[in-house]
């Protein structure tokens, strides 16, 4: 992470925490961020993102839904019980998956739920933050 970036509170960029315990992820997403309105912060755990989340919150979360130790469901329901956190937009990402093929419902958890692999047909409609 560049320190030399601002947050959105007074800023240039807007600071996303993507937490997944897959490294390569991490890897795509650093490189897909590059040259764009974005900060990537990494968590490997949902333990390491409560920890940022406290000391500095992100502009925006996206957490993979199944993790070792704590899941992905279980750190939305920590951030959003956070007052300072709790209007933080989060991005689930989720392999999880219903009987006829269709992303589980998450409703009330995560304010978007995209399914795993992503594909071509996952391009947001509207942008995630405006200023």
């Amino acid at each position: 992470m560049d320190n030399n970036n601002q947050t959105s509170r007074g800023s240039s960029k807007y600071r996303l925490l993507l937490v997944d315990d897959d490294n390569f992820t991490h890897e795509m997403m650093d490189l897909f961020l590059r040259n764009t309105e974005y900060v990537l912060i990494s968590a490997f755990s949902t333990d390491e993102a409560l920890r940022i989340i406290v000391s500095d919150a992100p502009d925006i979360v996206i957490t993979d839904a199944m993790m070792p130790g704590e899941s992905g469901f279980s750190l939305i329901d920590k951030i959003k019980a956070r007052p300072a956190s709790s209007k933080i937009p989060i991005l689930l990402w989720t392999m999880l998956t219903q009987s006829d093929g269709s992303v589980m419902d998450a409703s009330g958890k995560a304010d978007i739920v995209i399914g795993k692999p992503i594909g071509e047909d996952a391009r947001p409609t509207a942008p995630l933050m405006t200023r």
